[in-house]
């Protein structure tokens, strides 16, 4: 599986490094040599690249029935979103997210997103960096900008990694996205290769994926959905993802994820279904563990009623994430806008998780962009 893993890894390297710079990038050596000069003295007057910056900013408060939970109000993430178009086919983005801990709101900065891509034409988009992974729809849908989504909090299944996620939310590599030829643009596929997660204990921070790969696996995973012309706003996909991670110094379990989904999404109308299987292979043993969701949301003017089941069922035995444990809950909320780029979100919660069932719960939302 190992060699399997290294075969894909020098096919993509092979294609972004030889076949996209002859494609897409096609400059002579000497305008290269220009362009380092000039960027170590450059000309007065001259314009570099234009940067776009938006903020998103989260304010909460949560309660609970639970008696040792008291409630409490807190920040969100407040995520820095940076965008730069160097030319017409070559894009920089990247994703600073601040989160203030309390109750001394202690700040933590993570980069959680940085890349850059390469735009040959529709069917071939390239990308290499730090990346959220085409695992499923959600985590290639809605990033950490918690405007966008509709519900308080992701489905469980697509936690980030240091708040208890059992995914590769994020990825350090490349990725290539685009439209299949001869299908218009109703069919289409992503592929990406990267060093996979860095599995430690879920209170160990910052131990995703930022350094370097801990064997020579990498990670693989491809992905196609399809999009009805005819159907505006319907989608369905899936996507499978593989990598080998070590448990010991002597073993190594095989980790792969399966994802299918389907989505309806307008202005106005919202419902997503999503299943994604978990297995982890060990000498002699296997486990499977499931998550997914549903999820309906309607507006009617400024108001957004939405539902959300939400599902993950972990064997406790599984490695590196048996201890996270299972969860499931029923969600009903409204959104309201009063204004533009200003939502207000409150949700009713009825939980089971952690061996104590039917635990009822409120949480409110503030979410903004500037």
């Amino acid at each position: 599986m190992r060699d399997h893993s290294q075969r894909s890894a020098c096919i993509l390297l092979f294609v972004s490094v030889v076949i996209v710079p002859s494609g897409v990038i096609g400059y002579p050596s000497s305008v290269f040599a220009q362009i380092g000069h000039e960027q170590e003295h450059p000309l007065p007057g001259a314009a570099g690249p234009e940067t776009t910056l938006r903020a998103f900013g989260t304010v909460e408060w949560a309660a609970s029935q639970l008696r040792e939970v008291p409630n409490s109000f807190s920040l969100g993430q407040l995520s820095l979103f940076v965008t730069s178009n160097l030319t017409e086919s070559v894009s920089v983005l990247a994703e600073i997210v601040l989160e203030g801990h309390s109750p001394d709101t202690q700040v933590v900065t993570d980069l959680e997103r940085l890349q850059l891509t390469f735009r040959l034409n529709d069917f071939f988009n390239i990308s290499a960096g730090r990346y959220h992974s085409g695992i499923g729809f959600y985590n290639a849908a809605f990033h950490h900008g918690t405007y966008f989504e509709i519900p308080i909090g992701r489905p469980r299944v697509f936690k980030f990694e240091d708040d208890g996620g059992v995914l590769p939310i994020h990825e350090l590599g490349v990725t290539v996205r685009g439209v299949v030829p001869h299908t218009g643009s109703s069919l289409r596929y992503v592929a990406e290769v990267a060093n996979g997660r860095v599995w430690t204990p879920v209170a160990e921070e910052g131990t995703t994926e930022r350094g370097p790969d801990a064997n020579d696996a990498k990670s693989t995973n491809v992905g196609v959905s399809y999009r009805p012309e005819g159907w505006r706003g319907f989608e369905v996909g899936t996507s499978f993802y593989r990598d080998t991670i070590f448990q010991t110094a002597t073993s190594a379990v095989d980790h792969h994820i399966a994802a299918i989904y389907a989505v309806y999404r307008t202005p106005s109308t919202e419902l997503m279904a999503e299943w994604l299987r978990l297995t982890h292979v060990t000498e002699g043993s296997t486990y499977h563990n499931d998550g997914g969701y549903v999820q309906a949301s309607k507006a009617w003017g400024k108001l957004r009623p939405y539902y959300r089941f939400d599902r993950l069922a972990i064997n406790p035995a599984t490695p590196f994430i048996g201890a996270i444990g299972s969860y499931k809950a029923h969600i009903v909320g409204l959104r309201i806008d009063p204004v533009k780029w200003v939502g207000l979100k409150a949700q009713y919660e009825r939980t089971d998780e952690s061996g104590q069932y039917g635990v009822n719960g409120v949480r409110t939302q503030l979410v903004f962009v500037f």
